[in-house]
């Protein structure tokens, strides 16, 4: 038996939210998703979490959210990412240098060897990328909340790969070879 049909007010009210938290702009993204209330929900339930309860700063989020996009392949992601970073006061250069895992700062590296051993894994990390994080300044809870970031960008790739989403921003600058690590 399947579920009764949500009405048309949830999936706009629920496409109101993604616009507002959006900047008053709905991608391609937010459209697909709203082809599934559920699907829409998730989402927005992961950017909620963040929202509302999360407490690192957004240039740590969109850190975290470029090294996830990077390690899954994600274009989409790195897209959103960047623009992210940017607004948060990242160079172009530095968000590149994040997705090709070549950071300078001791403390960002440390939350990235966390972050892209969990999205190369399946979530796995190994007890010394996360000792590593924590003697570098991570506390256990903003290891933590990052993962709600990586799970936000997973969810996106995810998605945008599942339901054939066309990139509507601007692609993210390519790594160049002597970026990569």
């Amino acid at each position: 038996m399947s579920a009764p049909a949500q009405p048309q007010e949830s999936v706009a009210a629920l496409l109101a939210e993604v616009k507002k938290a959006s900047g008053g702009r709905l991608l391609a993204l937010h459209t697909d998703l709203a082809r599934s209330p559920a699907a829409l929900a998730a989402y927005l339930g992961l950017r909620r979490a963040g929202g509302e309860y999360g407490s690192l700063d957004p240039s740590v989020v969109a850190t975290v959210m470029l090294a996830t996009g990077a390690v899954d392949g994600g274009a989409y992601s790195q897209a959103i990412a960047t623009q992210l970073a940017i607004r948060a006061g990242m160079s172009p250069q530095e968000t590149i240098a994040v997705r090709a895992g070549d950071v300078d700062d001791a403390r960002t590296a440390a939350l990235l060897a966390v972050i892209r051993e969990a999205a190369a894994n399946a979530g796995v990390v190994s007890q010394g990328a996360w000792v590593t994080a924590t003697a570098a300044g991570w506390s256990d809870e903003q290891l933590i909340e990052a993962f709600v970031y990586l799970a936000l960008t997973v969810f996106v790739d995810y998605f945008v790969n599942y339901a054939g989403t066309i990139l509507d921003v601007p692609p993210a600058p390519p790594i160049t070879a002597g970026a990569e690590k």
